[in-house]
C-alpha cells in the first residue's frame, strides 16, 4: 500500500472532530472556567502557579484554607501546598494559559481529544480500511462516555492520549520512541506504570526480546524525572502528592496516603464499575458489547496484540474495581479511558465482520437467481 493510500480517510477524520468540538463547545462559556470541574481546577492552577509565581507552590492561588481545599493538595517537605495531582499537563498548559488565559485550557483539551482520535483511527487502521477506522473511531468517542470530557481540562483524557499514543508506536516496532510516550504517560498517570511494565513483559514473548530494553530505555528518563521531582517536593522518589494528601482530623492538618484507598471489595467494584448508573461501563458506553466478538477475531488473528490489549484493559479494569473512590467522575468511568480507547480495535474487526456479512447476503440473491436460471 502506497503512503497516500495508508492515510486515505484520516483527514475526514480530523475534520469531524473539529466540527464536532466546535459544536460542543458552540454557546457555551469558555473564558469562565465553567467547564474546570472535578479536579480540574487543582490542575488549572497548578499552570496559574507555573505562569504567575514561577512555582508549584499553590498557597498564592488558592482561597479559602484547608478547610475549602483539604485532599485536593500535598504537604511538600517544608510545608509548601505543592498539588497532589500530576504536573505533566499543567506544565505543557502554560503556553496556553499564557496566550488564551482560561480559554487555553480547554484548547489545549480540545487538541488531546483530537490527538486522541488520531491515535485510535491509526490503531484501528492497522486492521481495517480507512473509512471502518473513521467509523469506528467516531463511534468509540461519540458512542461512549468520552464524548462527556470535550468540553472538559481532562487529565484522564491526557494521560489516555499518551499511553495510546507509546503504544501505537510499539505496535509499529518503534520501541524507542514509544517508550519515551510511555513515560511520559507514567509522569501524567501514575497507574500507568503498571500498564508500561505490562508492555514491557509482553516484549519479552516476541522475538525481538530487545525491544523490551528498548521501551525501558525510553521511558527511563521521563521516569528519573518523575523521581527527582519527587524527591525535591516531598522528600523521596517513590512519594508522590497521593501519598502526602492534606485533609483535616478533628481540626488538626495531616497528611494521607492514597495507597490505602486500594480497598474496595473486587466485586463491589466490578458490578460497580459495569451498572452504575451514572459511571457504568454498560450503562454509559453499552456501544463497546459490540467489541466483544471483535475481540474473539484479534485473539484468533493476531493472539499476542490481543492479549496484549486485552491484558491492559483486564488489568486497569480490575484494579480499579478496588479503588474506593472509582467512581469520582462527572459521568462515565474516568479511570478507563484507555480501555474504551482501546475497544476500538476489536469493535473495528466486529465492524468489518458485519461489513462482509451484508455483502455475502446481497450476494446471495443474485448466485440463487443465477442457478436457478440455468438449464
Amino acid at each position: 500500500m502506497d503512503r497516500a493510500g495508508r492515510w486515505a480517510g484520516l483527514p475526514l477524520l480530523v475534520v469531524l472532530i473539529a466540527v464536532w468540538i466546535l459544536l460542543t463547545v458552540q454557546g457555551r462559556a469558555v473564558r469562565s472556567g465553567e467547564f474546570l470541574i472535578g479536579d480540574c481546577p487543582y490542575y488549572a492552577s497548578t499552570a496559574v502557579s507555573l505562569w504567575t509565581d514561577g512555582d508549584l507552590d499553590l498557597r498564592n492561588q488558592l482561597r479559602g484554607g484547608l478547610p475549602v481545599h483539604q485532599r485536593q493538595i500535598a504537604l511538600g517537605v517544608k510545608g509548601q501546598w505543592f498539588p497532589k495531582h500530576p504536573v505533566l499537563m499543567p506544565l505543557l498548559s502554560v503556553p496556553f494559559y499564557a496566550t488564551l488565559g482560561v480559554a487555553g485550557f480547554l484548547l489545549f483539551n480540545s487538541l488531546v481529544f483530537a490527538g486522541l482520535g488520531i491515535v485510535v483511527w491509526m490503531l484501528c487502521r492497522r486492521h481495517v480500511s480507512p473509512a471502518l477506522s473513521t467509523l469506528t473511531t467516531a463511534a468509540i468517542l461519540g458512542g461512549t462516555f468520552l464524548r462527556a470530557y470535550v468540553y472538559n481540562y481532562s487529565p484522564d483524557l491526557f494521560a489516555a492520549f499518551l499511553f495510546l499514543a507509546g503504544l501505537l508506536l510499539v505496535l509499529q516496532d518503534r520501541p524507542l520512541p514509544g517508550g519515551g510516550c510511555l513515560g511520559l504517560s507514567v509522569m501524567a498517570k501514575v497507574t500507568n506504570l503498571f500498564s508500561l511494565l505490562i508492555v514491557m513483559g509482553f516484549l519479552c514473548f516476541r522475538p525481538r526480546r530487545r525491544d523490551a530494553l528498548l521501551v525501558a530505555s525510553g521511558a527511563l528518563p521521563f521516569l528519573v524525572g518523575m523521581a527527582l521531582l519527587n524527591t525535591a517536593m516531598f522528600g523521596s522518589p517513590t512519594t508522590t502528592g497521593y501519598d502526602r494528601t492534606l485533609v483535616l482530623e478533628h481540626g488538626s492538618p495531616t497528611t494521607i496516603s492514597h495507597r490505602g484507598f486500594f480497598d474496595l471489595p473486587l466485586l463491589e467494584g466490578v458490578q460497580g464499575q459495569l451498572f452504575s448508573q451514572r459511571t457504568g461501563l454498560l450503562t454509559t458506553s453499552p456501544l463497546l458489547l459490540l467489541a466483544l466478538p471483535g475481540m474473539l477475531l484479534l485473539l484468533r488473528r493476531h493472539s499476542w496484540e490481543g492479549l496484549l490489549v486485552l491484558s491492559l484493559a483486564e488489568f486497569t479494569f480490575l484494579l480499579f474495581s478496588t479503588y474506593r473512590w472509582w467512581a469520582t467522575s462527572h459521568y462515565g468511568n474516568r479511570f478507563l479511558m484507555a480501555p474504551v480507547a482501546l475497544a476500538a480495535i476489536p469493535l473495528a474487526l466486529t465492524l468489518e465482520e458485519i461489513r462482509h456479512g451484508l455483502r455475502r447476503t446481497r450476494r446471495l440473491p443474485v448466485v440463487v437467481s443465477a442457478a436457478m436460471a440455468d438449464p
